[in-house]
């Protein structure tokens, strides 16, 4: 007797001794479940889960057969359609195929092959229909991801000039910046300035993340562009030295909304520090918008342990969390939860995207009003 997760064939008749022929005739091949009036089979769809096949009977007192057909096109817009009818009725066979969309009529007493085949076939067409719906749905998004990596693309082109503008004056600037110093260090056991002597040893510092910053700007445009013109290139990273830049990079979203704790030993892991340095960032800013801008207690953790051949990676917080209903939508391509014009729907799609192009996995739990872990598997190297 087939199970509970397949499709379901759901027959309506007041008399329940044909609701049990109809039961011992084909359960064996179907999942068959009966109801004595439209009004109960209209309630009870809303709990069934998928509806293959809905057969009725015409004459029921209450909501006829055509009109249970009729309502029934909205609720199983993709259900196939059949009705039982007597003789006489033949202006209600009309009003089904007219109104109702019916796809069969069966005339009393049914006989059981014909009736078999036609379930059959209203099986096999509602699942060519949802696989059709399917592959419309991969189409679009197909499409919606080539033009998006075209944009890409573009975008890469049009960051490379400045970013080569911003190298190369961050070398002529910390040249200016030693004969200054070179002065500075002369004049100030003369004259001793606490600010001047704070500066001197500041700017260096500032260079020194601004430069880091272009060079990370330019191996993000890099990655883009390989990946827009479907290039990739194995390489490996240090977790502790990506972990660090990236809380850097997250500190301007995070520092109003939690304190961003990052714990973990040194980890070479397979997959280059570009990509693993937009997931974790993604991930970082996910977690740090779960927190409500100023309330205290707010608090992301960054972690990792190596066991065995892999490294174990979790984003975690103690935000508002995820309706358990959304944990498996939120990684769909262009699906959000945020307001318009706050987010693209495709921050997680990418991340699970680039952890499986490095090897790893990566899923979710998330507990409502307690807040969401993000757990990566990532193969270590080395």
């Amino acid at each position: 007797m087939p199970g509970t997760d397949v499709p379901a064939v759901l027959y309506v008749d007041d008399e329940p001794i044909n609701l049990r022929v109809f039961e011992a005739n084909f359960k064996q091949r179907f999942r068959i479940v009966t109801c004595g009036s439209g009004a109960e089979a209209l309630e009870r769809v809303r709990s069934l889960g998928e509806v293959a096949v809905l057969v009725s009977d015409q004459r029921m007192p209450g909501m006829t057969g055509v009109e249970l057909l009729e309502r029934a096109r909205e609720l199983l817009p993709d259900a196939q359609r059949m009705v039982i009818t007597a003789y006489s009725d033949m202006q209600a066979v009309m009003d089904a195929v007219n109104r109702g969309q019916v796809s069969r009529y069966f005339v009393k007493p049914w006989v059981k092959e014909d009736l078999l085949a036609a379930l059959e076939d209203g099986i096999r067409v509602y699942t060519l229909q949802l696989r059709l719906r399917e592959v419309q749905a991969r189409l679009l998004q197909a499409e919606r991801l080539a033009t998006l990596g075209q944009v890409s693309a573009g975008i890469a082109h049009e960051l490379m000039n400045p970013v080569s503008y911003l190298t190369q004056n961050v070398e002529a600037l910390r040249s200016e910046l030693g004969v200054l110093a070179e002065y500075l260090g002369q004049t100030l056991p003369a004259r001793p300035d606490p600010a001047v002597a704070q500066a001197l040893e500041e700017v260096p510092r500032i260079l020194a993340d601004v430069e880091t910053g272009s060079h990370h700007i330019r191996q993000v445009a890099l990655g883009i562009r390989a990946q827009a013109r479907g290039q990739d290139v194995e390489e490996t990273s240090d977790l502790a030295d990506v972990a660090g830049f990236v809380s850097k990079l997250a500190r301007p979203e995070v520092r109003h909304r939690a304190q961003l704790v990052v714990r973990g030993q040194p980890a070479l892991v397979q997959g280059g520090p570009v990509k693993l340095s937009q997931v974790l960032l993604n991930l970082i800013v996910n977690a740090a918008q779960a927190m409500e801008e100023g309330k205290p207690g707010g608090r992301i953790e960054l972690g990792w342990e190596a066991t065995g051949d892999a490294v174990k990676v979790w984003v975690a917080d103690n935000g508002r969390g995820i309706p358990s209903e959304l944990q498996e939508k939120v990684f769909e391509p262009l699906f959000t939860t945020k307001p318009v014009g706050e987010g693209t729907g495709l921050g997680l799609s990418i991340c699970r995207e680039l952890v499986t192009e490095m090897g790893g996995t990566l899923s979710l739990l998330s507990e409502l009003g307690a807040g969401t872990t993000v757990a990566l598997r990532l193969r270590r190297a080395g």
